[in-house]
C-alpha cells in the first residue's frame, strides 16, 4: 500500500533519527535568528498556569527552513509583564534556553485575546 506524503512526513517526525531538538546539531536547526523576518512566528506552547491563572511556558515547538517541528525546552523564564499593544492585552515572557551548548534569550508572546502564541525576537 502506497504511502502519502503526509503520512510519509509523520512517520519521519515520529520515528526519524535525526538529533533531539534543541541541540542545534542537525542540519538546519537553529532559532529565528533575524528579528525583522521571524517576528511574531506562531508558536506551539506548552505551559501551565498555577492558581492565581499566571502561565509559565515550559517548551515551544516551531516549523524551521525545511518545515521540520523543531521543539525548544525552556530553561528559565527570566522575566513575564503584562503589556498593552495597540488595544490588545499581550503576556510576554523573556526565556534562556541552552541551545547548541550556547545561552541564548528570546521573547515569547501571548496574546489573551486570541489565544495564541508567538515566537517574537531573539534577543541575544
Amino acid at each position: 500500500m502506497k504511502q502519502t506524503a503526509a503520512e510519509t512526513a509523520m512517520k519521519d517526525r515520529n520515528h526519524g533519527n535525526r538529533e533531539p531538538a534543541g541541540t542545534g546539531r542537525s542540519r538546519g536547526h537553529r532559532l529565528p535568528e533575524a528579528v525583522e523576518v521571524n517576528r511574531n512566528l506562531p508558536i506551539q506552547v506548552a505551559a501551565l498556569c498555577d492558581t492565581t491563572g499566571k502561565l509559565h511556558p515550559l517548551w515551544f515547538r516551531y516549523a524551521d527552513e525545511d518545515n521540520r517541528i523543531r521543539k525548544v525546552e525552556i530553561g528559565s523564564v527570566l522575566s513575564g509583564k503584562t503589556i498593552h499593544y495597540v488595544g490588545l492585552q499581550i503576556e510576554q515572557f523573556i526565556c534562556a534556553s541552552s541551545i547548541g551548548g550556547r545561552r541564548r534569550t528570546y521573547e515569547i508572546r501571548y496574546s489573551v485575546e486570541n489565544h495564541r502564541w508567538y515566537f517574537f525576537r531573539m534577543i541575544d
